[in-house]
Order: structure tokens, then sequence, then C-alpha cells
């Protein structure tokens, strides 16, 4: 494994599957792992202000290491990388047609972490324009990883035009389910004391409103988010703009039972992958959860917290990294 050498294609904004996955690859790689273009947000030096999410968790991560990224594109040819990545399909059309020629004798993979379940070139945005309607079909080529993995994935693979009762029978043959990653550094080690019963930052609007919190971003320190994680019993998480989110391995991680609403309708495919009954409350409404976190007791809640720290612990960002190359080598052979 630390004999590879992969050339990482990034895009400028942030983006937590492609910079997840960056962080545990350069953690497995060190300078095997060429990020071209640099990704500066990742890195300590970096002295950008204005991150999404407030720059807590992946960002301003990373030391800055030696790393060679000249004439990347003569690299390419004469096959200098084990492995090429495109981190963020749908931000790297320009990249895509620019190297595509190039590419096709080579093992390059694709990272899809849109919240929305559509395939690369597989939308409304693809069909409607012109310019992008022969765009190379890169999953039925390539290794593709795709986060929002679900039903409407298939019927966005075949123009909507399936009947529904055929998705089952539909094996999309190159498509791997994948999620973000955590970086293990950021996972508790010690059970930290529990003062409260819930984060002072909840996005379930109707609980936020029952118990007086902000649905928008309560801090601006990344320590201070954390401590109030880590004082807190329980940690309110919901489906937002696609199911899977930076805030479920956030709680997870400081030792904190997530209480995701409505988890029972998130399709197995599609991250995040592992949570369930034994190491989170699923619940449907402020109700439905006020009467199983009360049916808890301090043996089932030690219980949830060693299942959901052991979850965490196999989505650290290493963990992610290991499994990506240990996929790519079993599908490139």
């Amino acid at each position: 494994m630390e004999t590879l050498k992969i050339l990482y294609l990034t895009t400028s904004e942030t983006d937590y599957l492609q910079d997840s996955i960056l962080i545990g690859l350069r953690q497995l790689l060190g300078n095997n792992l060429i990020d071209f273009p640099k990704k500066h947000v990742l890195y300590k030096t970096n002295n950008k202000k204005n991150i999404y999410g407030k720059g807590f968790t992946l960002y301003n991560y990373l030391e800055d290491i030696l790393v060679d990224r000249e004439n990347i594109k003569n690299k390419i040819i004469n096959n200098e990388f084990d492995f090429i990545f495109f981190s963020s399909i749908h931000r790297q059309i320009s990249l895509l047609k620019e190297l595509y020629p190039i590419l096709r004798k080579k093992k390059v993979v694709f990272l899809d972490g849109e919240d929305h379940p559509s395939l690369f070139a597989f939308n409304g945005k693809y069909w409607r324009n012109p310019k992008y309607w022969f765009l190379p079909k890169v999953h039925k080529k390539f290794i593709y990883f795709k986060r929002e993995y679900t039903p409407e994935t298939i019927k966005y693979r075949y123009y909507k035009l399936i009947p529904d009762f055929l998705i089952q029978y539909i094996n999309l043959r190159n498509i791997i389910p994948i999620s973000f990653a955590f970086p293990s550094t950021k996972i508790i080690k010690e059970i930290p004391k529990k003062e409260k019963l819930f984060q002072e930052h909840i996005v379930d609007e109707e609980i936020a409103r029952i118990l007086k919190k902000q649905v928008q971003y309560v801090f601006d320190l990344e320590i201070d988010y954390y401590k109030d994680l880590r004082k807190s019993r329980y940690g309110i998480t919901t489906k937002r703009s696609g199911w899977d989110a930076i805030r479920h391995y956030e709680i997870a991680a400081n030792g904190t039972i997530p209480c995701f609403k409505n988890l029972h309708l998130k399709p197995d495919t599609c991250a995040p992958h592992g949570l369930n009954e034994t190491n989170c409350i699923i619940y449907s409404d402020y109700k439905d959860l006020m009467v199983q976190i009360g049916n808890i007791n301090d043996d089932k809640y030690i219980e949830l917290q060693k299942n959901v720290i052991e979850w965490v612990n196999s989505k650290s960002t290493i963990s992610i990294a290991k499994q990506i190359i240990e996929i790519i080598n079993a599908k490139s052979k």
C-alpha cells in the first residue's frame, strides 16, 4: 500500500467527501499522495476564513509537507501514477474533457460526494444543455464511488424512464457506496463526563423550537463546538440535503449518542453506513424521541456509547482510505 503513487485531482471548493478522503490517503501514503491543485484549505498554513461549516473538523488539519506537483500532465502520459482520482467529478467537467483522451488506459477513480442521487451526466442539468450531451459516461469504464446512492440513482441512470418495480433487479456494476470520513485524532480516547441532555446546535427544527435551541450555527470555534458535544448525552441529527453529514460523525466522535430522525427511511446503499438501533436512537418526532430516551438506563446508555465510538472509529479517515485502496486494487486486477 505504501508504494502506491496517487494523483488526487482537487477543486477549490470545500467538499467533505473529497477532503476527508484526501486526508486519509495522505495519512497512509505521505507525499505519494499528490493533491493537485494543492487543496490549500486543508493545510495548517491556510489562512482563508469563511470556510463552509465554519471550517470545523477537516480544515487547517494537514501538515504542509513537500509534494511534487510539477508537470502533472506529462507524468500522467508517462504512467507515473498508479491511480488517478477525480475527487469531485461534477465540478471537474473541464478537467475531464482535457484529460480524457489520455485516460482511457489508465487506472482512474471517480468520487461523487454530491447530495443529489444522480450519477455524473445523468440529471436535468446535463439533459437540458446540449453541451453536456456527449460527456463520457465514466461509470461504465472506471471505478465510481457514490455517496448519495439510492434507488433514485438507478432511476436517473435510465433517464427516469424505468418503472419503480424494476429497480430492485438492477445492479450498477461499477458504482460503489462511500461515506464521509472523520480524522481519528479527533475521536475521544476517554469517555467525557455528561452534564446535559442535548447539544446547543440542533438541526431538527421541531426539537430546536421545543427546547429553545438554535438551528443555525452556534459556535465560532471548533473547540467550543466539541466541548458542547462532549457535555451532551445525546446529539440530534437528521437528513438535510442528503442523508450523510459530517455532523453525524462529530456527534459520535465526542462520545455522544446520535439521535437520527427517520433514519429507518434511508436506503441501505446510501451513507451513513452502519448507524442503526445498536449505536443510535432512531426517532420520528419529539414525543417519540423522549419516550425512547426515558427507556434507556445507565447500562443501555454505556452500551450505545461503546458501539457508536466503535462505529466512528470504523469511519476514520485512515480506515476509509484503506478500504478504498483495497477496493481499487482488487477491481483493477
